[in-house]
């Protein structure tokens, strides 16, 4: 639920980016993908390091202002854009300032359809029925409920009162339902000798790769600073929700997790593969032009990021290493 409020936070605060945003966020992919945010040499048009880039990109400083309504053009933000997108992808508040929800990392996968679609149009058709008619106790009346009002307006604070409510008919409430009391405690999981792979893509629009990491983190800490020997979690640069984005979004993960629970031999890193031209897997129209179509990147297990060696071509996985 949390995720779905994070939209709302931004309505609420009169700075919603408007039909032109999804242009502008080019900008600020731009930036990203092209900047020196890379936190490599040379660039290569994909943010490995998301938590590098967090403290070294700056909005204000690395996006341009633009100067005039007539500037709009995609290759600026206007301060009241700059304002609302930096609320966005610092997570979802409460009135009082309260946060409720991890940040968003800046990745220019933010520049694709996708993202741009289940950030801004979703809240209105989708996200807003469950949040007002599923999760919310009491329910929403569903003969006069307006998604798009309600996700344009919604009181945040009363939304998340609702959410963790209960009553004689719904005894349990949607947020104790949907998560975990502990979720970093996985002692029976360990315990068993079961092994766990989770991957997320940093541009996913819907559910935050920071939210994982945080919760990884939460988990390591819970094992005295290391669960990688029952646990690991893969970062997958530039993929939206479950695919698409610049990224190198076609891997295997099934075969190195059966090769850990059954041969005791942990996974390391997991070559991804991008799927361009002729891909039998089915083509990604989000790919740059000037990625070769089967690039190649090695997906790192958290925390390390892949780097250049600084020598061979840069679309191929044996050329970066994890660190």
């Amino acid at each position: 639920a949390h995720p779905s409020f994070n939209p709302q936070s931004i309505y609420r605060s009169g700075h919603a980016p408007d039909s032109r945003c999804c242009v502008n966020l080019f900008g600020i992919g731009d930036a990203l993908a092209y900047g020196r945010f890379m936190q490599q040499s040379p660039v290569d048009g994909m943010v490995q390091n998301t938590a590098a880039c967090k403290t070294a990109f700056d909005l204000q400083r690395d996006v341009p202002t633009c100067t005039s309504a007539s500037a709009r053009d995609g290759s600026c933000l206007t301060a009241e854009q700059k304002t609302g997108i930096g609320e966005l992808f610092s997570g979802a508040r409460t009135a009082s300032g309260k946060k409720i929800y991890a940040s968003w990392p800046y990745d220019n996968g933010i520049q694709t359809g996708g993202w741009s679609f289940w950030k801004f149009v979703v809240p209105g058709i989708l996200d807003s029925v469950a949040v007002g008619q599923i999760w919310m106790t009491p329910p929403q009346d569903a003969a006069s409920f307006n998604p798009v009002q309600f996700a344009a307006t919604g009181n945040l604070d009363q939304i998340l009162t609702g959410v963790n409510a209960t009553s004689s008919t719904y005894t349990e409430s949607a947020m104790s339902f949907m998560t975990p009391p502990n979720p970093s405690n996985l002692s029976t999981l360990k315990g068993r000798g079961a092994k766990m792979m989770v991957y997320h893509g940093t541009a996913d629009p819907i559910f935050s790769s920071d939210d994982t990491a945080n919760w990884y983190d939460s988990l390591s800490k819970a094992n005295s600073g290391d669960a990688s020997n029952f646990a690991r979690y893969y970062q997958v640069p530039g993929m939206n929700h479950c695919a698409g984005g610049p990224s190198t979004d076609q891997f295997d993960m099934l075969s190195p997790l059966v090769e850990w629970v059954e041969k005791g031999k942990a996974p390391a890193e997991i070559v991804a593969t991008a799927r361009g031209t002729g891909n039998a897997g089915g083509v990604n129209t989000d790919l740059p032009s000037d990625w070769a179509a089967d690039r190649s990147r090695p997906l790192c297990v958290y925390p390390k990021v892949a780097r250049y060696k600084g020598s061979g071509s840069m679309e191929v996985a044996s050329n970066f290493s994890c660190q």
